[in-house]
């Protein structure tokens, strides 16, 4: 099931302090929401990856703002993602 792989993923915690695997990381979360074939998880990795823009735009401009909808976004999503799981497991 797809949602238990995204559950198993969950698990592996990122590697701390590497920002280039914490995205990695999420990016794998991200495209297993999208196949997963549940509608609410497939809009929200959409929306994060829109996140991610605002990521890059921090990037770029080092714009705080942009930054923290990034985050605001992000954290949103794993939430969304960790009560998917949790509702899987009840099942």
């Amino acid at each position: 099931m797809a949602v238990a792989r995204i559950a198993r993923m969950l698990q592996r915690r990122p590697p701390q302090g590497r920002f280039r695997e914490q995205l990695f990381w999420l990016v794998d979360i991200i495209y297993a929401c999208k196949a997963s074939g549940d509608d609410l998880l497939a809009r929200e990795a959409r929306l994060v990856e829109e996140a991610l823009g605002r990521l890059g735009e921090y990037m770029e401009t080092g714009d705080m703002q942009a930054l923290d909808l990034a985050t605001a976004h992000v954290e949103k999503f794993a939430l969304i993602v960790k009560a998917a799981v949790v509702l899987h497991r009840e099942e």
